[in-house]
């Protein structure tokens, strides 16, 4: 899901940029928000020059986790797709990857395109998605399969913690991770133990504890 590109070349000249397995002085030159060369004294016409003197040239970065303008726990998190994807620009990243995670019950499939309909109008630059499945049955499985083939979806997340919201129990976790596995998905866990977390709470409160102080 990228964002739209303005029409125009711009050549980044005489940085030094900096690849995965080298460092070298070298012009970038980009058409239409993609970077077509890379090489020394490359030709400049009709390009926005930026002067890269001195200075590292760095490829975006990637961040694989983020959670923008999400609902969770009766409230929403203050950075929207807008200024989520704003920030991140500012420090050099190009790219995020946000979780959808849909409310017990709730279609995967449908808060996926919820998700989209909240990110398309917004998003300052590419992103795409993980979805978390929080409940299990057949038509959870079916929308996986449409996730992962037609959408393109290959991640998906589970929750150890959050008993009575987002836990899965290990029958339906198991039952997941086998689903994942058939579609060449990459799994991922929230990993902590839900059912001790509660009993901490617990202990907690009977203790009068109710709050950090």
């Amino acid at each position: 899901m990228a964002s739209e590109a303005a029409s125009e070349r711009i050549l980044v000249q005489g940085g030094i940029v900096v690849n995965e397995d080298r460092e070298f002085k070298a012009d970038v030159l980009c058409e239409n928000g993609k970077i077509v060369a890379v090489g020394e004294n490359l030709n400049a016409d009709g390009a926005r020059v930026i002067d890269a003197s001195g200075k590292y040239v760095i490829p975006g970065g990637i961040d694989t986790h983020t959670h923008c303008q999400l609902p969770f726990m009766g409230t929403v998190a203050v950075d929207d797709f807008n200024h989520g994807t704003r920030a991140a620009v500012a420090g050099g990243t190009t790219m995020l990857l946000d979780f959808v995670i849909p409310s017990k019950g709730e279609s995967p499939l449908a808060a996926y395109e919820k998700w989209r309909a909240w990110a398309d109008p917004k998003v300052n630059c590419d992103y795409s998605f993980h979805v978390a499945i929080t409940w299990w049955d057949e038509s959870v499985a079916k929308d996986m399969e449409v996730l992962s083939t037609e959408k393109g979806v290959s991640s998906y997340k589970m929750f150890l913690a959050y008993k009575g919201v987002f836990q899965l129990p290990d029958s339906d976790l198991f039952a997941v991770f086998r689903k994942i596995k058939s579609l060449g998905a990459l799994a991922q866990v929230h990993a902590e133990n839900g059912d001790l977390i509660v009993e901490g709470q617990k202990k907690m409160l009977e203790k009068g504890i109710t709050g950090p102080e």
